[in-house]
């Protein structure tokens, strides 16, 4: 169930008479602050007469002035894809558009379906869904990750584009057998406090050593100073070792340049590349941009690399 809050329709379009609604009392609403989706409609059109009847003039529950009322009225929807696009499943942002029996889709597919519903194959493109359109722009989503941290609201249209560049998505902790869930800045400071000496710690622009064993396939770095998590990816094929090293961060984090260098019996092989920021699942290694070491490069069943991870400064 996801909470929603609805004020209506503005500039005097809603119903002509207004319906008194009761308050929720305050378990309700400490137990409404834990959903972990939350929409707010901020539309003050429509409010609640007994908050106006009870409430002084000017003034808000702990009586101080105030110029505005809160006008929300809380409801629950059962199916928030509602709110999305049934063509590309995008949440809905204006212009939506609407054929001649009420189906709706967003301006983008309406162009890529050549204006004719794919429900009813009547004309779309044409006509504006104008309801629809004041319920996006009133509703206030809270974060999907405000459990992590994030504090944000936004309008539902732009759920995609917050979480794409939310620093609070939540990471796995790379240690091995620990299932704390956390944001990135979190899981830094859990890592060097919790797993003390089960990551090999480096400094910024300069060489560090690490061994893999032939099964070994991650290796887990931290920087010592801001304590940014790093993992070294190692996969073993035929013609060698394929290795990438990816950085658990936020996606707006700008990506690490890096130096690995293999030796083996006076041969020397100096690879460069930049890190993959990841986030989520950090086992889920980078499918593409690995490097390649050679066999030849293998000595008494072990990979020793020289790394270095170049600071952004």
């Amino acid at each position: 169930m996801v909470k929603i809050s609805v004020g209506g329709y503005d500039e005097g379009e809603g119903p002509s008479n207004r319906i008194p609604k009761r308050r929720r009392d305050d378990e309700e609403e400490e137990e409404d602050q834990q959903t972990q989706r939350t929409f707010e409609i901020v539309d003050p059109s429509i409010g609640t007469q007994e908050h106006e009847d009870h409430a002084p003039p000017n003034a808000n529950t702990n009586g101080a002035a105030t110029s505005s009322r809160d006008r929300s009225i809380p409801i629950f929807v059962s199916d928030p894809d509602v709110l999305d696009c049934c063509i590309c499943y995008e949440p809905l942002c204006a212009p939506v558009f609407q054929c001649e029996n009420g189906h709706i889709a967003c301006s983008s597919c309406c162009v890529r379906i050549r204006n004719k519903c794919p429900m009813c194959l009547m004309p779309i493109g044409y006509n504006r869904c104008r309801a629809i359109e004041k319920v996006l722009d009133s509703i206030k989503m809270s974060c999907p990750n405000a459990n992590y941290g994030c504090k944000e609201t936004f309008c539902y249209s732009k759920k995609n584009e917050h979480e794409k560049d939310c620093i609070y998505l939540p990471c796995s902790c790379p240690h091995a057998g620990c299932d704390l869930i956390a944001s990135s800045k979190e899981l830094s400071l859990h890592f060097s406090h919790r797993h003390v000496g089960s990551g090999t710690q480096f400094i910024y622009d300069k060489f560090f050593t690490v061994i893999f064993s032939t099964d070994q396939k991650t290796i887990v770095l931290q920087e010592k100073n801001d304590a940014n998590l790093f993992i070294v990816h190692s996969n073993h094929e035929h013609l060698g070792n394929m290795v990438r090293i990816s950085c658990i961060g936020h996606r707006s984090l700008a990506e690490f340049q890096y130096e690995i260098l293999a030796r083996y019996r006076g041969n020397t092989l100096i690879l460069q590349s930049f890190t993959k920021i990841v986030q989520g699942q950090y086992a889920d290694a980078p499918s593409n941009g690995f490097l390649l070491i050679p066999s030849g490069f293998f000595g008494a069943r072990q990979l020793k690399l020289d790394i270095r991870i170049k600071s952004q400064h």
